[in-house]
């Protein structure tokens, strides 16, 4: 839309080959991998953007902050409060979505809400002499969905990425200033039904192709984590399929490779090897290992 061509940024393509890193809990953070790889480019930045679903949401629970918190700020609603948080007008009619996009369950039967029950949106800010740093967290459960739609953007990518800007341009940032956190790939597998695990994959990665390109406008960096494993990957109660979701993390790892603030962290084996407490989600202690990577960036 218009609103977020304000925020154009110019391209620079190019595949490097050390954009990517295997996750593992074996190290302290400042020693692993995927900390060298990320600290030159990210190092206390000052703001940081955690976008996702629940998964994402138990990271950012996760999260030891490094610096006082001075100020916060929560959604009232977890799944129908987000244009309330970001304080942008809801569309006067609400478009369903295409074949290809979200919502599928709970958000297309409820408007301007969304699929994932409890991942919610916050920010935690510290100001100082020295300006702002913040941390937030934002509800988006799909590569592409129609669940927060508004006058000014037709989708909940575009919508959180002129939150986004929005966000730097108060605090008189730019998107230097700026580290991105993201995953979607869980919900997207709703999308999979009557459809060929092909035509599925195409459908992710295009959408998974625009959403980066919105993101790269504002985010300085954009370090994306891989989508988890599932315990039960043939129960018919189920869309998430392990098999069909390595491809997904191969796939998005290969789209990385040609954005040069693009950045691929695998947690997929740190994954496994963990205790499941339901179907997709694990202990406390593996988004405790995960969010000390970050927490020591910040």
């Amino acid at each position: 839309s218009e609103y977020l061509n304000r925020f154009h940024r110019h391209r620079i393509v190019f595949k490097d080959l050390h954009n990517e890193c295997f996750f593992r809990e074996d190290e302290p953070p400042q020693n692993g991998e995927c900390y060298k790889m990320l600290a030159p480019e990210v190092k206390s930045k000052k703001a940081w953007f955690f976008f996702g679903d629940s998964q994402m949401g138990k990271y950012f629970n996760a999260l030891d902050y490094p610096y006082i918190i001075t100020s916060k700020k929560e959604t009232d609603d977890l799944r129908c409060g987000f244009l309330d948080y970001v304080h942008l007008p809801r569309s006067e009619e609400w478009v369903y979505p295409q074949y290809n996009q979200g919502p599928a369950k709970f958000g297309r039967k409820n408007h301007f809400c969304s699929d994932v029950a409890s991942a919610g949106n916050r920010r935690f800010e510290s100001d100082s002499t020295e300006g702002s740093n913040f941390m937030e967290l934002l509800t988006v459960d799909f590569a592409s969905d129609v669940e927060q739609q508004t006058r000014y953007t037709n989708t909940t990518q575009e919508t959180a990425t002129l939150h986004v800007a929005n966000q730097l341009q108060l605090r008189g940032l730019t998107y230097e200033d700026s580290v991105c956190v993201v995953n979607v790939g869980l919900h997207d597998q709703k999308l999979c039904e009557s459809k060929s695990d092909s035509h599925c994959l195409v459908i992710y990665v295009t959408n998974v192709k625009v959403y980066l390109n919105l993101l790269y406008n504002v985010c300085g960096s954009i370090i994306w984590l891989s989508t988890t494993p599932v315990r039960d990957t043939h129960n018919p109660n189920y869309p998430q399929r392990n098999d069909r979701m390595e491809i997904m993390n191969e796939k998005i790892r290969e789209v990385l490779a040609k954005f040069d603030n693009g950045y691929f962290v695998d947690v997929w084996e740190r994954a496994l090897g963990n205790t499941f407490v339901d179907n997709a989600h694990f202990t406390q202690d593996f988004y405790d290992n995960v969010a000390g990577l970050f927490s020591s960036l910040m």
